[in-house]
């Protein structure tokens, strides 16, 4: 059984009906701004509302651009807050607001539209996504949380299609090896999620919200961000269940996240970081063999407390420790290569950190880290033991950012990453950065190694895998480009190429999928697009990748790759309080394994399109509703596991 009954058709298409009602209205009903004698003091209040709001990390002001255009900061890049044109690297940020106007509800939905990255999932809510950075594998690229490594799974992925953007502030994806900051799984780059904090509220802030839609869904949550004194929190909690499309397919999550931060002394903060899931999830296979009774339960928590010491105006020091442990029990599963089993692995990770600034243009990052990880797999089936691994890794690294004289930026970093069961790496970067005067122009040009140590899937014979495997992937990658800012920073141009050569690299060919040697490859691309605001009411943002992915040893493409990728966003905002955003991806030529003949073949194009619509009633109230994949496009990211068809989903968030 392919499909059930409870398609969601008649719900999306109501719900697609109002919204687009509802822009029509709103077009029409635009009030114009009339001058009024209260302007004046709604202009003090609000001024009064900006200052309760949580104080952002703050920049200088860049070379030829006005003190009311405050330049992007990031972290990622640098592991300081640095300005995001100064870091020589391609960052792209979805900030809160971006998350609420999209209504993005997990990882996955959020990282579709950046530039360089591609996204496949089976089209089963909460099975395992696949995220390709430059064409590199889910393996090659870090997730973050708050700058803390995410353990990884067997297959060496993150679990992101589990993780909920409830708290989250904003998500940094950085493109290009960042070996040199943060060692092994970074050939493609890094995400880093950086959570909300309650940090410098003038009073405490509750939300709660409540979500229903096709295929049975249902989704609510709590949370709450505040200070009082020296201690600040931010904690939510969420629960989520969907009947799904295909037989088989539910999904139910439990999460809840914490943060709390006290300041010890005017120079000495700490902080905790908490975070717990809990998700059951039907995996039913491909559409060719039906699986209706296969389940997967899967839990994780951790805990990760953090202490920062300002030691004095330009000196910096930080600790971080985390422990997380994550638990996985398959079941009604069949076949020998894949059994009724129970997977657990624990993590634990340690980071000193220090930040020295040595002069106004100068700054050196130094630090020490230490990460041990075990995971072990019992075969409930076969009732043994049948994977048993433990790895130690600990690592030293250096990194230097100067400007060398007005605009122009020199970075340098080296790492060294020593292991306990794989050869030792020593990785580095070099990038520079340049604003022209006068015009703003900003050329960057960057150059690093990086390195993917094997996965546990990769050692253990039971995955057809070699227990002597020793020597990590490795990657040398380079980007150039160029970003133009025109009309008073209302437009702006971009195009970054780069290249990847990656060698001792290996593709998990069918009909086994065991790791098969493929020698050398080569990923390279160009990343191009235009943000255009002409003002509040209205905004597009344009990106174009263009990616060539091969193995050079056997002269085939890369599978899962798609050779050209549009994406595309409008937002309409036709009165404060109503906001439209209408967002499509467009993906061309693409190459993947046929699950019936397993013959390398061409994959259909496919478009998918996201309207969604958020309304303020008042300062506690807000109404929001959306419709994926609008034109209900057909297709599979993954051969034999289709997308869902069009789905509606409305609900309401409740501020207090």
């Amino acid at each position: 059984m392919y499909l059930q009954k409870n398609s969601g058709r008649r719900p999306c298409a109501a719900i697609t009906a109002a919204l687009l009602a509802a822009i029509q209205l709103s077009s029409a009903q635009t009030p114009a701004q009339t001058p009024t004698k209260k302007q004046p003091q709604q202009q003090k209040q609000t001024q009064q509302q900006k200052s309760q709001l949580p104080q952002q990390p703050q920049a200088t002001t860049a070379p030829g651009t006005s003190a009311t255009d405050i330049p992007e900061v990031v972290v990622t890049a640098t592991m300081t807050e640095t300005e995001s044109w100064r870091t020589a690297s391609s960052v792209t940020v979805i900030d809160r607001k971006k998350i609420e106007e999209n209504q993005y509800r997990f990882a996955v939905d959020a990282l579709r539209n950046v530039p360089g990255v591609a996204i496949a999932t089976p089209g089963i809510p909460g099975n395992v996504a696949t995220v390709m950075t430059r064409g590199t594998t889910t393996k090659d690229t870090a997730v973050m949380i708050d700058g803390r490594p995410m353990p990884a799974n067997l297959a060496g992925s993150f679990n992101l299609e589990t993780m909920t953007l409830d708290n989250v502030e904003r998500i940094e994806v950085l493109r290009g090896p960042a070996a040199s900051l943060y060692g092994g799984r970074t050939m493609g780059g890094v995400i880093n999620i950086i959570t909300r904090s309650g940090k410098g509220l003038a009073k405490p802030k509750t939300t709660a919200f409540f979500e229903t839609g096709s295929y049975g869904t249902f989704r609510e949550g709590l949370s709450s961000l505040g200070a009082i004194g020296k201690l600040d929190w931010g904690f939510e909690a969420s629960r989520t269940d969907m009947a799904g499309q295909r037989e088989n397919s539910q999904f139910r999550q439990t999460s809840a996240a914490g943060k709390v931060g006290y300041q010890l002394a005017d120079s000495l903060r700490f902080d905790l970081d908490t975070r717990y899931y809990t998700a059951q999830v039907g995996s039913p296979g491909n559409i060719y063999n039906v699986d209706p009774d296969a389940r997967v339960l899967s839990e994780f928590w951790s805990i990760s407390p953090r202490l920062v010491w300002n030691t004095n105006d330009r000196w910096t020091q930080s600790l971080t420790f985390s422990h997380s442990q994550f638990r996985q029990v398959a079941t009604g599963m069949g076949g020998f290569f894949n059994p009724n089993n129970r997977t657990s692995s624990r993590t634990d990770f340690l980071e000193y950190k220090s930040v020295v600034k040595v002069t106004d243009k100068w700054t050196l990052t130094a630090g020490a880290w230490f990460q041990d990880q075990k995971i072990s797999r019992y075969n409930d089936t076969a009732q043994m033991l049948d994977i048993s691994q433990a790895q130690t890794n600990y690592a030293f690294f250096l990194q230097s950012q100067a400007e060398l004289f007005k605009g122009f930026n020199l970075i340098g970093g080296v790492r060294y990453d020593k292991y306990s069961d794989f050869d030792s790496a020593l990785t580095w970067r070099s990038g520079i950065s340049y604003q022209v005067p006068v015009v703003n122009t900003v050329l960057h040009a960057n150059y690093g190694t990086a390195y993917t140590p094997p996965t546990p899937q990769d050692l253990t014979p039971v995955f057809g895998g070699n227990p002597n495997l020793v020597n990590p992937e490795r990657s040398r990658g380079y980007e150039f480009g160029i970003a133009q800012p025109l009309f008073q920073n209302k437009l702006t141009l971009r195009a970054t190429y780069f290249h990847n050569d990656l060698r001792n690299t290996y593709q998990y060919l069918p009909p086994f999928f065991i790791p098969v040697a493929v020698g050398s490859a080569t990923t390279q691309g160009l990343e191009s697009g235009l943000d255009w605001n002409p003002c509040a009411m209205f905004g597009v943002n344009l990106n174009y990748t263009y990616l060539g992915a091969y193995d050079n040893t056997n002269m085939a493409r890369l599978v899962r790759r798609p050779r050209h990728t549009v994406s595309a966003g409008i937002r309409f905002q036709p009165v404060p309080a109503l906001t439209f955003n209408l967002n499509a991806v467009y993906v061309i030529d693409r190459e993947d394994f046929d699950p019936v003949t397993f013959a390398q073949r061409d994959l259909e194009d496919y478009l998918n399109v996201r309207l969604s619509a958020n309304l303020r009633v008042n300062e506690h109230l807000d109404l929001f509703a959306r419709v994926e994949n609008l034109l209900g496009q057909k297709y599979s990211e993954i051969p034999g596991y289709p997308v869902m068809s069009t789905g509606a989903y409305a609900g309401l968030r409740l501020r207090f």
